[in-house]
């Protein structure tokens, strides 16, 4: 066996083998560009294998299927970047003319063929630096110089191909370029293994556990090192501030002081809130890694945003010196940049949850201890002063009985009167517990009796607007904004401290839109609902607007006052009873 046949013989191998091992990726992934490539490099191979069918001495005809092979490779190669008609159509021409021109001129022939196809594979290789954004990590370079250096060696092989003792030099070449390709392509499949593990490993964390810090922490830590990078942080809203929520391998001059340099604003954070970060991941100059002194002061920015597209944060990622990010690098950051939102969204959810579970336990508990108590307040009521009146009553009625004269006037007076108070306590008994005043009149005559007989002669001075209310709305819904008006002025009453307040109604075909204000001392507002002791007047107005598919908020500062505002949809919500 000749040395140019011995080599062409190994170059099929390596081509085969580069082909399956390509059809292998695409049937693993369903990639287009691995399905194009394992069919170019099969007529690459074709084309080596007719070569070495050539050099053993086949006749001189199948010259124009070697040109065919190779010209095919290479507009698969192209196509597999940009599936363009022309391009078809000029891979097809070539062929022909390549095939025309081999009965009279193989030289001809083999230089269209070689022009052809080393356009072809610089084409490819050209598409290929395009598409990756350049030559950001060992794979796609040796992808980038196996496809160029194999344009460029089919050039010389008319030149060759008339050397017998140069061919299997270049059979020998075409075949190291192959093998340059295939490496490249491991490397790339092992990449790509790699981030699909990251990005499993740090799905499998999240969802392990709701508590976000520790998840957060152990989720970066694991992207860190699985992705070789230098640090990373993530902040995380906290009301109107961002906090840090995780740090990994902080540098020395962040983590100083209890990371005190980590906190107030940076740049990241002004352009999240500006909606400047508008790329899934962006490249941001770091004011903090500038102040600590670093040379390359840039971080990795991911924006993390919940299933509502809402943002909750935003994850940095420092990289080591001279390290870029690949596209697939950034389609696998934002991957998980996606998850890690969509985590902490629900981690804070279910936080929210508990807490709100856990409030309405004591407000339950509230509940019963005040019914309990209101009971024993009618019960005392009714023993010590209407009890005692209807007492006074029957002894009177009794001493007229037996009186020998008539009953005297006074004495009927006086009995009249012991009448009318019991009679008036029962009243005003009734009305402390359901207003008839609301079931007969509606809403507005409720709210201004409340008003005049309960609020102003406590001394506070108080304002009322009330506008749509002229028809009667369902009564659960009357039911729910009267108490939450009374619950707002009780609370105004107790401790605001207040001399003016203000009430405003607005009752139109949708909702119902309440407003209460005061000019009192106001209050910590975060303090008072996310305690768990107390504040259970507040919990209760937003319990009764939730339970009607309503909202309920509440604005207030120390020295401030205090604005209630509550919106009940009036076609939304159950019929029930106070």
């Amino acid at each position: 066996m000749s040395p140019l046949v011995a080599a062409l013989t190994v170059g099929v191998g390596i081509h085969l083998v580069v082909a399956l091992f390509l059809l292998l990726r695409y049937l693993d992934g369903r990639e287009r560009l691995f399905g194009w490539w394992s069919l170019a490099y099969a007529f690459f191979a074709a084309h080596v294998f007719t070569e070495a069918v050539l050099a053993i001495g086949a006749a001189p005809a199948w010259f124009a299927l070697r040109h065919l092979f190779f010209i095919v490779a290479a507009w698969a190669m192209v196509y597999s970047f940009q599936p363009l008609w022309w391009s078809t159509a000029l891979a097809a021409a070539l062929a022909l003319l390549a095939a025309l021109l081999q009965p009279t001129s193989w030289l001809a022939a083999a230089t269209v063929a070689s022009l052809g196809g080393a356009a072809g594979f610089i084409a490819s290789a050209w598409l290929f630096y395009r598409r990756e954004g350049g030559l950001l990590n060992q794979s796609s370079r040796l992808l980038f110089w196996g496809l160029l250096l194999t344009g460029i060696h089919a050039l010389d092989y008319p030149f060759l191909r008339t050397h017998p003792a140069l061919a299997p030099v270049g059979a020998a070449f075409s075949g190291i370029f192959t093998l340059a390709f295939g490496t490249g392509i491991i490397l790339r499949a092992w990449q790509r293994t790699r981030e699909l593990v990251t990005m499993r490993t740090v799905a499998e964390t999240l969802n392990r556990s709701l508590d976000t810090r520790g998840a957060l922490g152990e989720a970066l830590g694991q992207l860190v090192t699985m992705m070789r990078l230098y640090s990373g942080w993530i902040f995380l809203r906290d009301g109107s501030e961002f906090r840090v929520a995780a740090a990994e391998n902080l540098p020395l001059q962040l983590a100083a002081d209890g990371m005190a340099p980590m906190r107030g604003d940076c740049r990241c954070l002004q352009l999240l809130r500006e909606g400047a970060l508008t790329q899934a991941v962006n490249l941001v100059e770091c004011m903090r890694l500038e102040k600590a002194g670093w040379a390359q002061p840039r971080h990795a920015t991911v924006p993390l945003r919940t299933a509502g597209g809402g943002l909750i944060g935003v994850m940095n990622l420092v990289l080591p010196s001279r390290r870029a990010l690949t596209p697939r690098e950034l389609a696998t950051l934002s991957a998980i940049g996606d998850q890690i939102g969509l985590a902490a969204e629900r981690a804070r959810l279910y936080e929210e949850l508990r807490e709100k579970e856990a409030l309405r336990g004591k407000l339950l508990e509230k509940l019963i201890s005040a019914q309990e108590d209101e009971r024993r307040r009618i019960a005392r009521e009714l023993h010590d002063q209407a009890g005692q009146a209807l007492t006074a009553l029957i002894l009177n009625l009794e001493m007229a009985e037996q009186a020998e004269q008539g009953i005297e006037p006074e004495r009927l007076a006086r009995l009249r009167g012991i009448a009318e108070g019991t009679l008036a306590e029962l009243r005003r008994m009734i009305y402390d517990l359901r207003p008839t005043i609301l079931d007969d009149l509606g809403l507005a005559a409720a709210v201004r009796w409340y008003v005049k007989e309960n609020v102003e002669p406590q001394g506070l001075h108080v304002t009322m607007s009330i506008t749509g209310a002229d028809e009667r709305l369902p009564h659960h819904i009357e039911t729910a904004v009267f108490r939450i008006v009374q619950e707002a002025l009780t609370n105004i009453l107790k401790h605001a401290q207040a001399h003016r307040a203000g009430i405003e109604i607005a009752v139109t075909p949708q909702d119902v839109r309440v407003a209460i204000t005061d000019d009192g001392r106001g209050f910590d507002l975060s303090h008072v609902t996310t305690r768990r002791e107390g504040g259970m007047g507040l919990l209760g107005m937003r319990e009764r607007a939730e339970l009607l598919g309503g909202t309920l908020r509440m604005e207030s500062r120390e020295g401030g006052g205090t604005r209630v505002e509550a919106v009940i949809p009036v076609q939304v919500g159950v019929d029930g009873q106070d």
